[in-house]
């Protein structure tokens, strides 16, 4: 079995996917847009691991993996979920932060210098950015997935030693949120820990140490207090 959590991008065997869209009978809405998710894995476009409902938990105790796919608005925006095996699938590869000389119909000039401000903070703190939503698609396909009114969205994948750096860890929260102030556009996205718990990134940073914060991992949703997480949040001021 993979080792899978949130947000982690795996690539479909190709003679398996088309056979998994025939099954499921994909409900689109024009040729074109069809043609493009059957074709989805022959191009090497990665599928997002997210977390199953109930009614798939059989399949996923059977072998199989949850995993969705966004289409972009222009194609309707509809997100289609899927339980692939294991078997079927492979760690991709690819890059999920936009490169310098990247070039698709989203990105703007601003947009980049934005990408740019993030990969300097993250090249700071030695916490590198990974981008998710919108940002990661267009980044990996070159569709449209941003419109001019797009966030980004961001993780930070916070090492262990990062954790043991209660100064570092403040320095960190407190220069990403200065730099989101200064992009031209607003930034979401969250802090996740090294066992794969996540926290909306701007949340944290205004907690105190007994407040209650959404952590998310890839079976669960709950509020939990700041100070337990990782055990090490009595850093934070009072």
């Amino acid at each position: 079995m993979l080792p899978v959590w949130r947000h982690r991008l795996l690539v479909v065997r190709p003679d398996v996917w088309r056979g998994i869209c025939a099954d499921v009978q994909i409900d689109l809405d024009d040729a074109h847009t069809r043609d493009l998710v059957l074709d989805w894995a022959d191009k090497g476009w990665p599928l997002i691991c997210r977390r199953p409902y109930e009614s798939e938990l059989a399949e996923i105790n059977a072998g199989g993996i949850a995993l969705g796919l966004p289409l972009p608005p222009a194609m309707g925006k509809k997100r289609l979920g899927f339980i692939i095996p294991s078997c079927a699938l492979s760690f991709f590869s690819g890059a999920s932060w936009p490169c310098n000389d990247i070039s698709s119909p989203g990105l703007t000039s601003a947009r980049l210098e934005d990408i740019s401000l993030l990969g300097e903070l993250g090249a700071r703190h030695g916490v590198a950015p990974e981008a998710t939503g919108s940002l990661l698609w267009e980044t990996l396909t070159g569709l449209p997935y941003l419109s001019e009114t797009s966030d980004f969205d961001v993780m930070w994948r916070l090492p262990a030693s990062k954790l043991e750096d209660q100064e570092g860890l403040s320095a960190f929260l407190s220069d990403l949120d200065h730099t989101a102030r200064k992009l031209s556009v607003s930034l979401d996205g969250e802090v996740i820990f090294p066992d794969g718990r996540a926290v909306q990134w701007q949340e944290l940073h205004s907690a105190r140490p007994d407040d209650e914060v959404l952590v998310k991992n890839l079976t669960s949703v709950a509020l939990v207090q700041v100070r337990t997480l990782a055990g090490l949040w009595g850093r934070l001021p009072a």
